[in-house]
């Protein structure tokens, strides 16, 4: 009886653990070392002559870093998240949660589309399907292989 009665003012969203922020910091945690070495290895979009002043290469080198930049303030901001929540329960607060919680997915998704749509416009081009179109072929007049004995 005491337990919707609760449920119903609110006062168990008060007493809720951080589930939610504790994964979060698990799971974004783990992934700042490798959101690490991407950002470190950004700069390499830069490499080749002129690159600097291709869009592109800003725009690609700016979605790496921010998935770093998501990454803490996903974590960052589920916790206060959840100390708001357990001011104010609402609604609100489950959908910001869980919206701020999946911020770091945003590069991912982009990086995921635009594979795609490089693997379709390869697929799409006819490309061949090899390492590369200018794979080095063996040559056809050297020596013939050794017989088997």
């Amino acid at each position: 009886m005491f337990r919707r009665a609760a449920k119903r003012s609110g006062m168990a969203d008060r007493n809720a653990r951080p589930t939610l922020p504790i994964v979060v910091s698990i799971v974004w945690g783990a992934l700042l070392i490798p959101g690490l070495l991407g950002a470190a290895l950004s700069v390499m979009f830069f490499d080749a002559p002129g690159s600097i002043e291709n869009p592109m290469a800003w725009a690609n080198a700016l979605i790496v870093v921010s998935f770093l930049c998501l990454c803490i303030v996903a974590i960052a901001s589920s916790w206060i998240v959840w100390a708001w929540k357990k001011r104010a329960p609402s609604r609100f607060w489950k959908a910001s949660a869980i919206a701020l919680a999946g911020l770091p997915l945003l590069p991912v998704v982009y990086v995921a589309i635009a594979l795609s749509a490089e693997v379709f416009g390869a697929f799409a081009s006819g490309q061949s399907w090899g390492v590369h179109s200018t794979v080095i072929h063996p040559a056809r007049s050297g020596p013939s292989p050794r017989p088997n004995k």
